[in-house]
């Protein structure tokens, strides 16, 4: 009974999904497609325009919101971590920073628990 409520409720959940512009090959973390929802919803020109204004707008709320967080936990972590950790920290994350490839994000590569890389630097993910 309990398999079949959840098979019902993901087969609900997708139109809705795909109503909001999460059409195929977009996930929730790519965010709404203008473009297909435009396609998708018939909507007019002024309407697709306000909706890239909305977009717009929330994304540069999102990039504050995430700028204020950043900058709040390099404040609590800098009352926790002596000076000498702080720096320590700082150099792991320019490595890991620096040895990403051209198209890899967070999350690409070695994850948590792999051990050390080869220049002895911490596993992705870590820091």
């Amino acid at each position: 009974m309990k398999k079949t409520l959840i098979a019902l409720a993901m087969l609900l959940a997708i139109p809705s999904a795909m109503a909001f512009g999460y059409g195929p090959g977009q996930g929730m973390r790519g965010g709404p497609n203008p473009e297909y929802m435009a396609r998708v919803l018939d909507l007019t020109p002024e309407q697709q325009e306000k909706m890239k204004v909305l977009f717009a707008e929330k994304a540069k709320q999102r990039a504050e919101m995430r700028a204020a967080m950043q900058a709040e936990m390099q404040t609590r972590l800098q009352a926790i971590l002596t000076p000498e950790q702080l720096a320590k920290m700082t150099e792991l994350r320019q490595l890991r920073q620096g040895g990403q490839g051209a198209g890899m994000g967070q999350g690409m590569g070695r994850g948590p628990g792999m051990g050390p890389g080869p220049d002895g630097s911490c596993p992705r993910g870590m820091w």
